[in-house]
């Protein structure tokens, strides 16, 4: 006499095998959702290549006088990444490019060609939109570049910050004068 599977058995199967395929399904959705994070960051950290490239080549030039250098202001002014934050909504601006490009020339209109660099903003092709902060205490030689990029502009703050730190390299007055570099 040979023993059959009973009913219970058979639906416990298809009960298992479903609960697997339905993890798969659901697998699939994340791989896509982390996908589409991963293609975002790989293009975030290009287009922080191409935006701080040129301004620390711009700033450790050593044809650079210590006037110039420390002319950089602060941008934009004192409030930092507080600037892109809308003060009637309380959220990030729609499009915060404008005051990205604005805080880009402002430095490079100072020391972009007094160092031979290209002043343009770099155009990279891509949809997405930056922040970028300058911090220059005038009393360092030290200016901190922090830029950060989204394809969704109100997730802005929540996106990683590329950051570098550039010292004064160039000539100081009196380095003009037959002396040393700072």
């Amino acid at each position: 006499m040979k023993k059959a599977f009973t009913l219970l058995e058979v639906n416990l199967a298809i009960l298992i095998m479903a609960g697997g395929v339905l993890s798969v399904i659901a697998l699939y959705g994340l791989g896509q959702a982390e996908n589409r994070q991963s293609r975002e960051d790989v293009a975030a950290a290009a287009y922080a290549d191409a935006v701080l490239s040129p301004l620390v080549m711009a700033l450790s030039s050593t044809n650079l006088d210590w006037q110039t250098f420390n002319s950089v202001e602060t941008s934009p002014s004192a409030l930092g990444w507080g600037a892109y934050i809308s003060q009637s909504s309380g959220l990030v601006e729609q499009d915060p490019t404008g005051r990205a490009k604005s805080v880009y020339s402002s430095v490079m209109n100072k020391v972009g060609s007094k160092a031979g660099v290209n002043t343009a903003w770099p155009s990279v092709g891509t949809n997405l939109k930056p922040g970028l902060v300058v911090i220059h205490d005038e009393d360092s030689g030290v200016v901190r570049i922090a830029f950060r990029a989204t394809d969704q502009p109100t997730q802005l703050m929540a996106m990683p910050i590329f950051y570098t730190e550039v010292r004064f390299q160039g000539k100081t007055e009196t380095a003009a004068n037959g002396g040393g570099n700072r």
